[in-house]
C-alpha cells in the first residue's frame, strides 16, 4: 500500500528555499538519522547517523544488532560545501573518536573532494560526501548498503 507524505520538500528548488535548521533536520531524516536537538554550539555535529549491522562475531549466534554505533552527520545548505567547511567537520569527527562521517550538501568544490581524499590518507578517517540530489533520488535499502 503506498502513501503520500504532504507538505515536504520534493525539489531542490524547495529545499534551497527552506529555512536552514528545517533544512538540516530535512537531510538528517532522509539520511536515516536523527537530528541533534542543539542547533547552536552543536560542535560541528547536525546528526547522528545508527548504522544497524550484523556483528560478525555473534554471527554464528544468528547475529546481533550493534545499535550503540553511531556516526556524525554534518550539513551544509550551500551550492557547493568548500574545503574549510569539510576541515571543520574533520575536527569534529576526530573529537568524537569516529572513524566515518556523513556529509550533506548541494555539491562539492573540487577542493572539498580533495581534502576528503587527503583526511582519509592521513588518518584513516571516511567522509561520505553525499548530494541532495542524492538524497532525494536513491533508494534508502541502497543508502543504508552506502553508509554500513
Amino acid at each position: 500500500m503506498d502513501f503520500l507524505v504532504c507538505d515536504m520538500p520534493r525539489n531542490e528548488s524547495e529545499l534551497r528555499v527552506m529555512p536552514p535548521f528545517e533544512f538540516q533536520n530535512w537531510a538528517v531524516v532522509a539520511l536515516g538519522g536523527i537530528p541533534n536537538r542543539r542547533k547552536s554550539g552543536d560542535k560541528g555535529i547536525d546528526g547522528h547517523y545508527y548504522p544497524v549491522t550484523e556483528s560478525k562475531k555473534d554471527a554464528k549466534d544468528g547475529g546481533t544488532f550493534d545499535f550503540m554505533k553511531w556516526y556524525p552527520v554534518q550539513v551544509k545548505q550551500r551550492d557547493k560545501a568548500g574545503r574549510p567547511d569539510i576541515d571543520a567537520f574533520e575536527t569534529a569527527i576526530l573529537r568524537e573518536e569516529k572513524k566515518k562521517g556523513i556529509f550533506v550538501s548541494f555539491d562539492y568544490s573540487s577542493d572539498a573532494l580533495e581534502e576528503i581524499r587527503g583526511f582519509y590518507k592521513r588518518s584513516g578517517c571516511v567522509i561520505l560526501p553525499i548530494t541532495v540530489r542524492e538524497l532525494l533520488n536513491v533508494d534508502v535499502t541502497e543508502l543504508a548498503m552506502r553508509l554500513a
